[in-house]
């Protein structure tokens, strides 16, 4: 027969257990304790119940680890674009220093174009021929791989955002690497499918994302093994990483659809929708509507697109509680 001694130790030894698992139970479910940075709202309970459903192994929409792939844009989603996309800033900026040094190449687009500062010509004619994506092609034609590394280096080492006065690199949405950590946390294989070249990403994505470089797809420049050195030719891989190319490089990338699939602009709908065909998928959309503290788009027209979609908004100026930390302003 069991004395008073020994009856409160055992309810005490109950109690302390049933304590532990319940504050362990109430961690992995109590929204508070996951994206901290996002407030309250349909886009954060989307998101956590969608993760929730994919890893109870109780659940219908359970999803095993291989098949739990998350895909995310990169310029307008993790990394600021304005005033200007940072890979073509970088871009723009290299186009000009040779039509500096040769004068003679401004008769041409796109050198014309950035000497005169005629962005809307640029922005009009993002894919065609000496529009905006060939701008990259020229800023790096002939650059070895060691040149291209270190002209990236160089710049954004020297460059600051002309609004936060730091380099571009630190100018990634905090929920949404938030967010990243919390997929990767329960076993989600991150992407970034970008519409930027994937050395350029991958030169800073793993230290601000924690994506790893062999997780990054984009717009590759064609690279050829000449004597001993990588080299960059003046042609692209087709298809171009945007619009309707997401789809088709994810497929010959990684074989997989993601159930999870984040973007912030019409360049990223076919992703989106690539997304949607996966039998249990989440697709969200940043929709840029806070010039307090980052910029305001046509947000009536990324509202619309979800409305339209069943995709899920993701306001920045309601459900992000910080955008870049302490830097905003």
């Amino acid at each position: 027969m069991l004395n008073v001694k020994s009856c409160v130790l055992l309810l005490m030894t109950g109690i302390i257990t049933s304590c532990t698992s319940t504050k362990t139970c109430r961690q992995a479910d109590a929204p508070e304790a996951v994206l901290s940075l996002w407030n309250e709202g349909k886009a954060k309970a989307s998101i956590i119940n969608f993760v929730q459903s994919c890893t109870d192994k109780s659940s219908s929409r359970y999803l095993p680890p291989a098949k739990r792939v998350a895909a995310f844009d990169m310029d307008g989603t993790i990394l600021i674009e304005k005033p200007m996309y940072v890979l073509f800033d970088f871009a723009i900026k290299k186009v000009a220093e040779k039509a500096t040094a040769n004068p003679i190449l401004t008769r041409k687009q796109p050198y014309k174009a950035v000497v005169n500062q005629d962005w809307n010509y640029l922005h009009e004619n993002l894919y065609s021929e000496d529009g905006m994506f060939d701008t990259l092609l020229y800023a790096t034609d002939g650059y070895t791989n060691r040149d291209y590394t270190q002209a990236m280096a160089r710049f954004f080492e020297a460059t600051r955002h002309p609004r936060y006065q730091v380099s571009p690199k630190k100018l990634v949405y905090q929920p949404v690497v938030q967010l990243i950590n919390y997929l990767q946390s329960n076993q989600f294989d991150v992407y970034i499918c970008s519409g930027s070249d994937p050395q350029f990403t991958r030169s800073f994505c793993t230290e601000a994302t924690g994506v790893p470089k062999e997780n990054v797809i984009g717009t590759t420049v064609l690279t050829k093994w000449i004597d001993g050195q990588l080299i960059r030719q003046h042609e692209f891989v087709k298809p171009l990483n945007d619009g309707p190319g997401k789809p088709v490089n994810l497929l010959n990338k990684i074989g997989k659809v993601p159930v999870i699939t984040v973007g912030n602009s019409m360049g990223d709908f076919h992703m989106l929708e690539y997304s949607k065909t996966a039998p249990h998928s989440l697709q969200l959309l940043v929709n840029h509507d806070d010039d307090q503290r980052e910029y305001k788009y046509k947000n009536k027209k990324m509202k619309n697109v979800c409305r339209d979609q069943g995709w899920q908004e993701i306001s920045m100026k309601h459900d992000f509680k910080t955008v870049f930390g302490n830097l905003e302003k």
